[in-house]
């Protein structure tokens, strides 16, 4: 996907969705065009990520099988 960026020099310009994060993390541009909701979003003002869960790693049981191919043996026996 294509989005609409403008840089902090007020260029602007038209890059791929996977440098945007790139772009945003090294503060190179001010805003860019959020399709989905038909306006610009200003990088530092406005939410830029709806919905991120955050991954916290799993801390209880295992309870996945180890060897999958021994759980499929004992139902078909």
């Amino acid at each position: 996907m294509i989005i609409r960026v403008q840089y902090s020099n007020n260029v602007y310009d038209m890059i791929s969705d996977i440098a945007l994060q790139r772009l945003i993390d090294t503060r190179k541009i001010k805003t860019f065009y959020r399709y989905s909701e038909k306006r610009w979003i200003a990088v530092g003002a406005d939410p830029l990520r709806k919905g991120v869960q955050v991954s916290v790693p799993h801390t209880g049981p295992e309870r996945r099988a180890t060897n999958p191919s021994k759980l499929f043996l004992a139902s078909v026996e």
